[in-house]
């Protein structure tokens, strides 16, 4: 059957790119070809990038731009209008299967889907308006929000297959929906990484690549990769740091980023720390050596709202490379973070920081290679690529006829 993928993507997010695509070619032996119609703004260079990711793929890519001004109207004119392109492609491509991603497209696609009874995957992928709220400076009581909310919600009653990737996320998006709607239809899905990428090393080529870094082979290392700013906690991280270099001088932080100057303005406030952390800006097909270098994989975010429906991609990776991780509490689901692989922080404060600390000293350093292994079962049986096909060719079969 022919899935079309409908996503909303500005130029600074990679996640069809890295995320989506290798579920995408995981599915297609599973009887299911994806296509996608991507709506962005992003120059001409981003999208041939995407276009080539795509093909690689060996999946069908087009794109429609996105108008920008005015900044929100722009946007929903372009979600109206691409009800046009969707019906255009879906007649083209011959699709089985409408499957929006977030809620600009399934705006588009339920236009697009008014006088047909063609399937819908609604990709709810977290509560991203809830998230614009708790940290893009959305009115909870706006126009735009109740607009937008009344369109998630219509776009639950009208799909035969929702995703998820929270069963909190379940919850509220089923009593936002209202009565009649079946929990059935429901299905909470992974954001896996490729399990024979994202391995751990043997201490040769960990030594290398501390050595690259200027880190000895030996010293406690505790890695960050991924944004900062807004919801990202860097200054608690290096709260957290400070506590773990008070108990092991020798320790370092490698923080890896594309926003290496917010890296050096929080690090500003910490100038004891200034010599012990590396920021490092890398290609995404290099990250999962650095990951596997270290010891410890730090994911501080700050917990809302929005933020029990999202899911730390780089949670998945850091225990696929048999790292422990220091994560925060209530940040997606953590089930399957349990002392032998993981610390949880239920608050920020220099006691919590300090039990952590001590920890990842006493109880991961001396036992590292025991956590390395558990890190990394618990990684392929619960954050794999693998996983994610599995659990998204779950959710599709009952698409079937």
């Amino acid at each position: 059957m022919k899935i079309l993928f409908v996503t909303w993507d500005g130029p600074q997010v990679f996640y069809l790119e890295s995320l989506f695509l290798p579920i995408f070619r995981g599915l297609a032996p599973h009887g299911w070809e994806f296509h996608v119609l991507q709506f962005t703004w992003g120059d001409r260079q981003r999208v041939e990038q995407t276009r080539q990711a795509c093909a690689e793929a060996g999946v069908p890519y087009r794109v429609v731009r996105v108008w920008r001004r005015p900044v929100s109207l722009g946007s929903l004119f372009t979600a109206i209008k691409g009800a046009r392109d969707i019906r255009r492609t879906v007649q083209q491509w011959d699709i089985d299967v409408l499957m929006p991603r977030s809620t600009l497209p399934v705006l588009s696609s339920m236009r697009a889907l008014q006088r047909n009874a063609l399937p819908m995957v609604f990709d709810a992928d977290g509560l991203p308006l809830d998230e614009r709220v708790d940290f893009g400076g959305m009115s909870s009581t706006g126009v735009a929000y109740r607009l937008l909310r009344d369109v998630e919600a219509q776009g639950v009653r009208r799909a035969d297959v929702v995703l998820t990737r929270t069963s909190k996320a379940k919850d509220i998006l089923l009593a936002r929906a209202g009565a009649g709607t079946s929990r059935d239809r429901f299905y909470k899905v992974g954001n896996g990484r490729d399990a024979d990428r994202f391995v751990p090393m043997d201490q040769s080529v960990r030594t290398k690549v501390r050595e690259r870094l200027g880190i000895e082979a030996e010293a406690p290392l505790l890695v960050y990769a991924g944004s900062l700013g807004g919801k990202y906690q860097l200054s608690e991280m290096l709260e957290l740091f400070s506590a773990v270099h008070l108990r092991c001088p020798d320790a370092r932080l490698l923080i890896m980023t594309g926003s290496p100057e917010l890296a050096a303005r929080g690090i500003r406030d910490f100038p004891g720390l200034r010599s012990s952390v590396v920021t490092l800006t890398v290609d995404a097909g290099q990250v999962y050596e650095y990951l596997a270098s270290a010891d410890l994989g730090l994911a501080l975010i700050k917990p809302s709202f929005s933020m029990q429906a999202a899911t730390a991609i780089k949670v998945g990776e850091y225990l696929l490379c048999g790292l422990p991780v220091i994560a925060t509490d209530g940040v997606g689901d953590t089930s399957s973070i349990t002392p032998k692989v993981g610390f949880m922080l239920t608050e920020s404060n220099k006691d919590v920081f300090g039990e952590a600390a001590t920890w990842f000293t006493d109880e991961v350093l001396p036992e590292r290679e025991r956590f390395r292994v558990r890190c990394r079962e618990v990684g392929v049986e619960h954050h794999s690529l693998k996983s994610s096909v599995d659990s998204y060719s779950r959710a599709l079969e009952s698409l079937r006829p």
